[in-house]
This record gives C-alpha cells, structure tokens and sequence, in this order.
C-alpha cells in the first residue's frame, strides 16, 4: 500500500514541489495525478472493505507452491527498436523471456488462408465494419500460436506480452500478483485499460462487460486447450474474439487490480507513446 503513495509522490508531487510558480497545479490541473490520487484512495477504501469480507475465490497456487511461469514477447523482426525496448525492460528486472517471431501481416494471403479453413470468408472487424486488415490477421495467428505452445508448457500460466508493453511493476509486485490468480481463470490480463472492471480483491478484478487490448496477459494450460478448440477459423480480431467468449461464459477473463502495464504505441496516450503500431488501420478506441 505504502509504494501505490509513494509512486504517486514521485510521479506528481516530487518534481512540482520547488516550482513556485505553480505550486498547486499539479493538484488541481492535472488529470493523470486526480485519476492517480482517486484510485489510490479507492485502493484504501477496498482494503477495509475487504479486511472484512470473507474471501472465497480459489487460486490457481497454494500458498506454499512455487511459481514459474514463460514469458515471450511477440515481435516482428522488422521492429528491432521495439525488440530492444523490451529486452532492455525485462533484461533489467531480471526476467528470463524469449522473443517469438511474429507472422509478419504483409506477408499473409488472405485467399490461401480461407482455403485452409484458418480465415472465415466473412471475417469483419466491428468497428471499422470492414474485412480484417493482414495485419490483424498477422497479430490474431501470433497469439494463436502461442496458445499452442502454452498449452505444451510445464508450467500452469504462461506470460504473453506484446512489443510495445511499457511495465509499471517490478518482478516481486508481479509475482504478488500472479499468486493471487482464480483458479477457474483462463486468461489473467495484467492490465484493464479503460475497460469496465469489478474488483473482487486487492488484486484481482473481473471485466464487466467488453474488453479490448492484448498488451499482456497470462494464459493458462485449460484456457489454452479451450482457445485452440474455439477460435478458429478467424472471424474477428483477437481481443474482440476474447471478449465475446467471455462475455458469452466460454472462457473466464480476470485482470489485476492495478495497471502493471501499459500500451505505449497509441498516439492518444502522449505520456506514454514511444512507438507506431503495426496494425495498419488502427481504430483507436
């Protein structure tokens, strides 16, 4: 609890306390510190709301059970800057990762691909209403090979992250959190965006309602063997095929209570932008 204060103090209130000029507006004019401020009070309220309720979510560890877990990164090999963006992040937080190559969208057919049953003829994305672009298709069989070698993996979980994944926690508050995963989880988002949560704990909340963003997340062993028997042939983009398998009871999407990473090649967020996205066409929502 003392750290969620004291990133908000060095973040917002340390590099405005010897400005004179404007000594209150890092209060009163700045958005990101009120969002700050509000959900760690929110934070408070929840852990004396929850130090009085009883806990009866199952987790997918024991209390004394080791956690591994793989961490691979999708990356086309094309975008060496953002390989290095991550190898550094990682690298420096003591993380063992591998880098998967991604499936480059401008090299798919289309047509080849529907003649092997991988994409449906009336494919669409909902929210520009038109077919997928390659790239989407590119990012969609990216995570879906994934899911395979997930499903082959020794471990419970496996950590899948995209290129352009900026962390916001270090390896211990990570690890706390992946303790605290449900046990009937499939998929456990490390980040919620903007999208409608309800928390059930300090550490883990569940999405409302739709969901949009395959930053980072980790997947388990049964959610992978469910996603590899439900997702082909591709007919929306991933995180939109995700959402409505959960939105639909198939799979069961939680998400952490704080944001551990976030997204940082969407040009609307100038805090945070570092790259271009690779998905051509992209609908910023």
């Amino acid at each position: 609890m003392r750290n969620v204060y004291f990133n908000f103090y060095r973040k917002y209130v340390r590099p405005q306390r010897n400005n004179t000029a404007v000594p209150w507006r890092w209060v009163w004019g700045t958005k990101t510190a009120l969002r700050s401020a509000y959900s760690a009070g929110s934070l408070t309220f929840d852990r004396l709301r929850f130090a009085f309720k009883h806990n009866d979510i199952k987790l997918l560890f024991g209390k004394t059970e080791t956690v591994n877990f793989d961490i691979t990164c999708i990356n086309l090999l094309r975008r060496a800057d953002k390989r290095q963006f991550i190898k550094e992040q990682l690298g420096n937080a003591g993380f063992d990762f591998k880098i998967f190559p991604a499936i480059d969208g401008l090299t798919i057919d289309a047509d080849q691909l529907i003649d092997d049953g991988i994409l449906a003829p009336d494919n669409y994305c909902p929210a520009t209403q038109m077919p997928l672009t390659s790239p989407q298709i590119g990012v969609y069989l990216s995570h879906y090979e994934l899911w395979k070698a997930a499903l082959k993996s020794p471990n419970k979980i496996s950590l899948i992250i995209e290129d352009d994944a900026l962390f916001l926690c270090d390896k211990p508050s990570l690890e706390q959190f992946v303790r605290h995963i449900p046990a009937d989880t499939d998929l456990f988002f490390i980040n919620h965006r903007k999208n409608k949560i309800r928390h059930l704990s300090l550490h883990v909340s569940k999405f409302n309602s739709h969901f949009w963003g395959l930053t980072a997340y980790f997947i388990t062993k049964k959610g992978a063997e469910k996603l590899i028997g439900m997702t082909l042939p591709i007919c929306k983009s991933a995180d939109e095929a995700l959402s409505k398998l959960n939105e639909s009871g198939k799979i069961n999407c939680y998400c952490s209570r704080q944001e551990l990473v976030v997204e940082c090649s969407n040009p609307k967020d100038t805090k945070n932008f570092r790259f271009s996205s690779d998905i051509l066409h992209r609908t910023v929502k």
